[in-house]
C-alpha cells in the first residue's frame, strides 16, 4: 500500500481552509501575515503562498473586508468578516459538522453494533 498521508492531508486542508480562515477572522480582525501565523499555531502546515490568494478570493466574494491601517512601518491591510462572511462561516460550519458526523458514523460502524458485514 502506498503511503499517501501527505496528499490526503492536503486534500482535507484544501476543503476546510476557507472556513478556518473565516473562523480565525471571526475572533478578531488581522492582517494576512497574522492569519498564517494563527493557522500554524493551530497545527496547519500552510504558507503565505496559499493563504494570500485565498484571502483575495474571499475578499472578492464579499466575505472579507479590508481596511488600510497606517503605522510606523508600511501600511497594513487588516481583514475582517463582512455580514456575508459571518453567514458563510455559520453555514459552512454547520455543513462541516454534518459531514464529520456522517463520516464518523461510517468509521465507527462495527458488526457487533448491529451492522451487517458485507462479504
Amino acid at each position: 500500500m502506498v503511503d499517501d498521508h501527505d496528499e490526503r492531508e492536503t486534500l482535507l486542508l484544501r476543503g476546510s481552509l476557507d472556513m478556518c480562515v473565516l473562523a480565525i477572522l471571526d475572533r478578531e480582525p488581522l492582517h494576512t501575515y497574522s492569519v498564517v501565523e494563527r493557522l500554524r499555531e493551530e497545527g496547519f502546515e500552510t504558507g503565505y503562498g496559499t493563504v494570500y490568494p485565498l484571502v483575495t478570493r474571499l475578499r472578492r466574494a464579499g466575505l472579507l473586508d479590508q481596511r488600510v491601517e497606517a503605522g510606523s512601518g508600511p501600511a497594513r491591510h487588516v481583514l475582517s468578516l463582512t455580514p456575508a462572511g459571518r453567514d458563510g462561516l455559520r453555514r459552512w460550519s454547520a455543513q462541516w459538522r454534518r459531514s464529520v458526523a456522517r463520516v464518523s458514523t461510517v468509521l465507527e460502524a462495527t458488526p457487533d453494533r448491529g451492522r451487517r458485514r458485507v462479504r
